[in-house]
């Protein structure tokens, strides 16, 4: 019975290769950075000392194939190696195409002020959206860190 299983499992991950390599809407240099995740946009709302990221990206075909069998949870570690300088994160959700991400301390109080020093990224997203308390919103492309920044 196991020697079918794994035979079976063998036939979908090569049919699932073999569709990505004939595929023509597979552009496989785009997974160059992180092996096989390529982050579209980043959103990071701050609130506070805290921050809420939101996640978009897309796997490779291989991947997205691992992550059908063995599940999401696959991909935290891949996830919070993009957030190696912060140190207080919390990976909440992890989805197919997204994932969410709490990050405690992500900025320091000073008197009415909140600062966040310059952080470094670990994979570089298409967009990085920086969302203020005052809902106003900050687009970067190809942000390699997050800019020091201060809010109310």
């Amino acid at each position: 019975m196991k020697v079918k299983a794994i035979i079976t499992i063998a036939l979908i991950i090569s049919a699932a290769l073999m569709a990505a390599k004939v595929s023509p809407g597979v552009n496989m240099e785009q997974f160059r950075e992180g092996k096989y995740i390529h982050i579209d946009s980043m959103v990071i709302e701050f609130n506070q000392t805290d921050a809420d990221v939101q996640i978009k990206y897309h796997l490779s075909p291989f991947a997205q194939v691992y992550m059908f069998l063995f599940g999401s949870r696959h991909l935290e570690p891949k996830i919070e190696e993009i957030f190696f300088d912060f140190k207080n994160i919390e990976v909440q959700r992890i989805g197919r195409t997204s994932a969410l991400i709490h990050i405690n301390d992500i900025s320091r109080q000073n008197n009415e002020y909140y600062l966040h020093d310059s952080r470094e990224l670990g994979m570089q997203p298409d967009i990085l959206t920086l969302v203020y308390p005052d809902r106003t919103k900050q687009n970067i492309e190809h942000a390699k860190a997050t800019p020091p920044i201060f809010y109310i």
